[in-house]
């Protein structure tokens, strides 16, 4: 069988598109979590952004929240719909381009939650790169989502494609963790060569 002939199969595999969308449903919900606990907080948080104007920014951080949640739900009824990861991939890409409007702006010492609310992560090129991987992530399962609903035949999702599924689904899970938590020990060494920080600290809990 040729390679061309292998990712064809794969972008037509259900199990490629449910790992996909599982992973992105448990990396959004983890992000989720605090914005629902600490509403007020994340408010605060996306008002020292300086994206909209403050009166308008307690209505952005509710709209931002309720795609959120609506991203995750889609992600979980329908994991192989090409909408569904579309939908999220739109609200990770609006997260990381509010981080990339404030690093162009050199505000770098804007604290990132990233899922949670008690670390000092600060904003950082390489939280625009982790965002990418996960907004690829969603591409890939669009478009097997997408190549599925274009096949005429295609093979039933078995028991054994659930496992296969949700184990793909946590390896992701744990690379996203991981690449995290490299960012917040690259981070902590930073501050301990004794880098200024901005007159403006704030905590973030966007993805």
């Amino acid at each position: 069988m040729s390679a061309a002939a292998v990712v064809s199969n794969l972008l037509r595999d259900p199990v490629v598109a449910a790992a996909c969308s599982a992973a992105a449903a448990l990396v959004l919900a983890h992000s989720l979590w605090p914005k629902l606990r600490d509403f007020s907080g994340f408010w605060s948080a996306l008002s020292a952004y300086r994206l909209v104007p403050d009166a308008w920014s307690r209505w952005v951080a509710l709209a931002y929240v309720g795609a959120e949640a609506a991203s995750v739900a889609a992600l979980v009824a329908a994991p192989l719909h090409p909408g569904a990861a579309l939908l999220a991939a739109c609200v990770i890409t609006v997260a990381s381009g509010a981080v990339g409007i404030n690093l162009l702006r050199g505000r770098r010492d804007i604290r990132c939650g990233c899922g949670s609310d008690t670390d000092s992560l600060r904003l950082s090129p390489g939280l625009l790169l982790r965002n990418l991987g996960l907004v690829a992530v969603l591409v890939l399962a669009a478009i097997t989502a997408a190549g599925l609903a274009a096949d005429t035949a295609p093979r039933a999702f078995t028991l054994l494609d659930t496992l296969a599924a949700g184990f793909c689904a946590l390896a992701l899970l744990l690379l996203w963790l991981g690449a995290t938590q490299l960012l917040v020990n690259a981070d902590r060494a930073t501050r301990r060569t004794g880098r200024p920080a901005s007159s403006h600290p704030t905590h973030s809990t966007f993805s």
